[in-house]
C-alpha cells in the first residue's frame, strides 16, 4: 500500500490543483473504474432505457457477463446511475481484457465484479471543501458502504482521498488510526490494508 501511497502524494504536493496532481498518477491507477452494473431489464426504469440497452441484452433480457469496454462506457457515459465505478482502481499488473461480473441471485439490481486477482486497491475521491467532520463522515460511511457490497472487494485495500478546507483529521484518525497525512494543508489522504477491515460499528458523530 505506501508505494500507492507515494505515488498519490508525490503526484498533489507540487500540483496546483487537485485535477492537475491526479493527471500524473502512473498508468496502474485505472480512472472511473466499474465494478458494477445493472443485471436485468425487469430492474430499468423505463421502456426508453430498455431500448438503449437492446444490443446489450442476452434473448432472457439479462446484461452480458464478461462486457466489453465500448459496453462499460456506454453505460457510464448514458445512464450513470445503473453503473458503479470507483475513482480508480489501482492494478499491481496488467488488467485482463475482459472482466466477469456476476450477479448472486435471479432478481439481483447489480451484476457486481469477480476478477479481483490482478487489483490491489479501491482509491476513491470526494471533494467536499465546505463539508465539516460530521457532513465528510457520512459521505465517506456511503463510500465503504457501497464497496463493501461488492463483495470481491473486500480483500482489496482502500484509499479515500478528501479535499477539504475544514479541519476533517478526527474522521480520518477514527477510521484510518495513523493511516493518514494530509498534503498541503487540503487534501486529506486515509488508507486501509484491506477494506473489510474498516470498522463501521462506531461513529464520530452519532446519528440522532
Amino acid at each position: 500500500m505506501l508505494p500507492l501511497i507515494d505515488y498519490i502524494k508525490t503526484a498533489l504536493t507540487e500540483a496546483s490543483s487537485l485535477e492537475e496532481g491526479l493527471s500524473f498518477l502512473p498508468m496502474s491507477f485505472h480512472k472511473n473504474f466499474p465494478v458494477a452494473y445493472i443485471h436485468s431489464q425487469t430492474r430499468m426504469p423505463d421502456t426508453k432505457t430498455k431500448e438503449a440497452f437492446s444490443k446489450l441484452l442476452d434473448k432472457d433480457g439479462f446484461t452480458p457477463t464478461a462486457p466489453s469496454q465500448d459496453e462499460l462506457i456506454f453505460i457510464q457515459k448514458n445512464h450513470p446511475e445503473l453503473i458503479q465505478s470507483v475513482s480508480y482502481m489501482c492494478l499491481n499488473k496488467a488488467s485482463k481484457e475482459t472482466i466477469n461480473y456476476k450477479n448472486k441471485h435471479k432478481n439481483d439490481f447489480w451484476k457486481k465484479i469477480q476478477d479481483v486477482e490482478h487489483m490491489q486497491a479501491v482509491f476513491d475521491i470526494s471533494k467536499t471543501p465546505d463539508q465539516e467532520v460530521c457532513e465528510a463522515e457520512f459521505t465517506l460511511r456511503e463510500i465503504i458502504r457501497k464497496r463493501k457490497e461488492v463483495h470481491a472487494l473486500k480483500g482489496l485495500g482502500f484509499i479515500w482521498l478528501a479535499e477539504s478546507s475544514k479541519e476533517i483529521s478526527p474522521l480520518f484518525e477514527h477510521y484510518f488510526k495513523d493511516r493518514y497525512i494530509c498534503i498541503n494543508g487540503k487534501y486529506y489522504l486515509g488508507w486501509a490494508k484491506t477494506l473489510k477491515e474498516i470498522n463501521m460499528r462506531y461513529f464520530v458523530c452519532q446519528p440522532e
